[in-house]
């Protein structure tokens, strides 16, 4: 019997490949961003967690890894949402879908799809992230060391999932008690980041309801190593992950709260001054003391650290100046290495984890996006997706930095992510040599389209105004059918005696 081949068309999907050339998803790859996600590192982690396919398909394991790593590349490439998995894949392949010696083949539909993410679960990119996560900057890369040590910054936030049943009980909400009245369920990150280059050394993540920032921290210690100089908001200074992050060769480098009390034992002659964190324990005596107006002799029991005071006045082109108060508590206690005023400078290098933050969560995700997958072990594969896609194009504009001899701050991050999408679309992975071309044609571009040298700046923490004043639904309010019956009436004009003459 002759087949559909023969008669001029395609053949079913489901029929087995009559030869390896028939199969584009073997040959799907990731652009430029292949350099650092390359098919033998996905071979290697789809291995290793056993999630190879028994039978040949059209879309082998390495290809919808692939497919859900472009899933988060192109996330925010539409205005109105994430684009959908048969546009994605459609970039993806739509050269290879034409290539000569294939049937042109239809795309898997969307349920489709859904299966082969579901078949393929979170290992694969778990492990993928796992591989390519870590420091990039050289000891001559701008911004990424101070007083010899590797600049890194710890912080926290949150990614909105849908609002189905399963991640609602598996995340949870945030607000009082775990339960808010309104909006979605949330899944919140911890990211131990570089600061010099906002490349990723660690992430981890887990329900916002249960896992705190202290929690996710303790994952992250086993990346916080000797050489380093870890920087920390107010947040996360405690007696107990003080210890824990020094005991792994790191100094650090924290802001503390105004109100915390810390006795000084010795004044430095750059005005810091030696004092001791107390244990939980010792600082209740001491508190127990203070307030009884008696003076305990001996110091509390505790970690030894240096605290340094300083304030930073702002002075805006409109406004009159505004003076912030800072406290440092750090574990650098000789001050003819690290003087108090060079630690305040190197200090700020922290906010340089809230603008990766930006990029990971507005430019890349898509501001005010929210995840796509409706289960959680697909949403723990979108966000390892999420995070090797952003550390692959960290890496892609480390690369440039060196190789324009600029620094890494200077290398913009939209263009760097607009030029990958491009790669991708036009299949510039297809052997080494189109590769490395291609890896060169947009290391020039960027380098092109250089950002100015960063300038002091300000940004208010206030929302703008609501756009509408609609009522806003609780999460135990049923929502209204979507699906109606419309009955649709011409109502007769009634006719005067007047108007028929």
């Amino acid at each position: 019997m002759p087949s559909a081949a023969d008669k001029g068309g395609c053949a079913p999907i489901a029929e087995p490949a009559a030869s390896p050339d028939r199969r584009f998803g073997e040959r799907v790859r990731l652009g430029v961003l292949t350099e650092e996600i390359s098919p033998e590192l996905v071979d290697e982690v789809v291995e290793l967690t056993g999630r190879g396919e028994h039978r040949r398909r059209l879309l082998p394991a390495r290809a919808v890894v692939y497919f859900v790593l472009a899933l988060c590349l192109f996330s925010s490439s539409d205005s109105a949402g994430p684009p959908g998995y048969r546009s994605v894949l459609r970039t993806l392949t739509e050269k290879l879908r034409h290539l000569p010696g294939l049937c042109a083949q239809r795309l898997p539909t969307s349920s489709a799809l859904t299966r082969a993410r579901q078949r393929l679960g979170d290992k694969p990119l778990q492990a993928l992230f796992e591989r390519r996560c870590g420091t990039l900057a050289s000891t001559a890369t701008a911004g990424a060391f101070a007083f010899g040590l590797r600049l890194v910054a710890w912080d926290g936030t949150a990614l909105d999932v849908p609002d189905t049943p399963a991640n609602a009980a598996r995340f949870g909400f945030t607000g009082k008690g775990g339960v808010n009245q309104s909006g979605h369920p949330q899944v919140r990150l911890m990211a131990l980041t570089e600061c010099g280059t906002h490349a990723l050394v660690d992430a981890a993540f887990d329900s916002v309801a249960s896992f705190s920032e202290h929690k996710l921290a303790r994952r992250l210690l086993a990346s916080v190593r000797p050489g380093m100089l870890l920087l920390a908001d107010r947040n996360f200074s405690g007696h107990e992950l003080w210890g824990l992050a020094r005991a792994t060769g790191a100094h650090l480098a924290w802001r503390i709260k105004r109100n915390l009390v810390f006795v000084p034992l010795r004044v430095l002659p750059d005005g810091s001054y030696l004092s001791v964190m107390p244990t939980p324990k010792e600082t209740i005596r001491h508190g127990q003391a203070r307030a009884a107006g008696r003076t305990l002799a001996a110091p509390p029991q505790g970690h030894l650290v240096r605290i340094i005071e300083y304030t930073v006045t702002i002075h805006p082109q409109v406004g009159s100046p505004r003076t912030e108060t800072f406290r440092l508590v750090t574990s650098l206690l000789d001050h003819r290495l690290a003087r108090a005023h060079q630690l305040a400078m190197a200090y700020h290098q922290r906010w340089e984890i809230e603008n990766g933050f930006a990029e990971l969560k507005n430019r890349l995700r898509g501001a005010g996006f929210i995840l796509r997958s409706k289960a959680p072990e697909l949403i723990y594969q979108e966000v390892y997706a999420l995070l090797t896609v952003y550390q692959a194009l960290c890496a892609l504009q480390m690369r440039a930095a060196e190789h324009g001899g600029v620094d890494p701050d200077r290398i913009s991050f939209t263009v760097t992510l607009q030029l990958a999408r491009l790669k991708v679309a036009g299949q510039a992975a297809t052997d080494a040599i189109t590769l490395d071309a291609a890896c060169r044609e947009v290391v020039t571009e960027m380098l092109a389209a250089l950002l100015p040298a960063r300038r002091n700046r300000q940004c208010q923490r206030i929302k703008k105004p609501i756009k509408n004043t609609f009522e806003v639904r609780k999460r135990d309010q049923p929502r209204t059918p979507s699906n109606v019956h419309y009955t649709l009436r011409v109502t007769r004009y009634p006719i005067r005696p007047a108007e028929t003459r």
